[in-house]
């Protein structure tokens, strides 16, 4: 991708209207790659935060293993099917690091 320098004239003007298309072109282009770098760790996000709140929800109950069904499920009007959703422990916790990860033996300041 070509590199925009701008003088620092057209960086205190801000008159986009005033560039030329290749600047304006590049400044465009870079906006949009940074829009997609954002939306791309938003969606992240968002993924992992469904993630813990589930998690916490098994730990919560104390279980290893969550199982939950939603039938019929749509996005924007859109059929996407039946889905399950599992989460599972990877492995068994100690009841003393247990009290540690939920803060139950945790000295209040």
């Amino acid at each position: 991708m070509a590199k925009l320098i701008l003088t620092d004239e057209e960086k205190k003007a801000n008159l986009w209207s005033d560039l030329d298309n290749e600047s304006l072109g590049m400044i465009v282009k870079k906006t949009i790659s940074q829009i997609k770098k954002a939306s791309d760790q938003l969606n992240k996000i968002f993924i992992i935060s469904a993630g813990i709140i589930l998690c916490s929800a098994a730990a919560g109950a104390n279980a290893d293993k969550l199982t939950q069904e939603i039938d019929n499920l749509t996005s924007e009007g859109k059929p996407l099917g039946d889905w399950i959703i599992v989460v599972k422990r990877k492995k068994e916790v100690s009841s003393d690091r247990a009290k540690r990860l939920t803060g139950a033996s945790a000295k209040r300041r």
